[in-house]
């Protein structure tokens, strides 16, 4: 009977995995195959080519998203996260008047949808001149990762033990010593989930990019991608092209988040 269940336990995990990889994998095979043989609608590619991601890549915008892209997630992922660990860390280890203040307006900007006050966030980005620009992008970005990400570093924090920062601090180690040597050390798993967090939401942000992005200099990827949908056609195979270029750096980052996540855990936990 057991042997029965591990059998249909196996087969059920493996049937939703097919489901869920189904389209990520079609879409990576169409991305190789010209677009009129994605129109016949056969799984199995009469021939394969390099010829999507060469005329993707020779297009200047395309190029010119990418690096837009990447300035914008990577400034998010860094800033974010050092700004949510100071915060985290100060809420969770200090006590000082209006600390409860402070993560009450935290949560409060969580029970807001971020469609509601993408409006205002247009209009005071216009005020500040930021308005079209990737700076204006990228301070978008850290304002809607910052209380998550506030969030989950101050759960991870609470759960270490005091004990281990009050003996270091015994044995002569300074505030700013304890936290590279012994505080940071432990928190990398949470850091490295946290910046991936930021990243990955950063990366592919669809809605703000729109609203604060005019000018072809400054556009992201997705919005990159939106000019290849053409009025009397779509050239299927280019735009399977760019989204494996769109989707190929998250999947990376995942299997790098996932080894150090392992890493961390095994080097680095703690036992309360």
């Amino acid at each position: 009977m057991t042997r029965r269940r591990t059998f249909f336990v196996a087969a059920l995990q493996l049937l939703v995995a097919a489901i869920l990889l189904f389209p990520i994998l079609w879409l990576y095979e169409a991305s190789f195959r010209p677009t009129l043989d994605i129109q016949t609608g056969g799984l199995i590619p009469a021939s394969l080519s390099l010829d999507n991601y060469a005329h993707l890549l020779a297009q200047p915008l395309m190029l010119t998203a990418l690096r837009n892209s990447f300035v914008i997630a990577a400034f998010s992922a860094t800033v974010t996260t050092a700004m949510a660990l100071a915060a985290a860390y100060s809420v969770s280890r200090f006590r000082f008047r209006g600390r409860w203040t402070v993560t009450g307006t935290v949560l409060i900007t969580q029970v807001v949808p971020g469609i509601v006050v993408i409006v205002p966030i247009v209009v005071a980005m216009r005020f500040l001149g930021l308005a079209d620009t990737l700076q204006g992008v990228a301070i978008v970005h850290l304002m809607l990762a910052l209380p998550i990400a506030f969030w989950l570093l101050r759960n991870f924090i609470d759960d270490l033990p005091r004990e281990i920062e009050e003996a270091a601090l015994i044995d002569g180690c300074g505030q700013l010593a304890l936290l590279r040597l012994v505080v940071l050390p432990l928190l990398r798993p949470a850091i490295v989930a946290v910046g991936s967090f930021a990243f990955i939401l950063s990366w592919g942000e669809y809605l703000v990019a729109l609203s604060l992005l005019t000018s072809q200099d400054v556009k992201t990827l997705p919005l990159a991608m939106q000019t290849l949908f053409q009025l009397h056609g779509v050239d299927l195979g280019l735009v399977a092209a760019a989204g494996v270029l769109v989707s190929l750096p998250v999947a990376v980052l995942f299997l790098l988040v996932q080894r150090q996540l392992i890493a961390g855990l095994a080097s680095g936990g703690v036992k309360g």
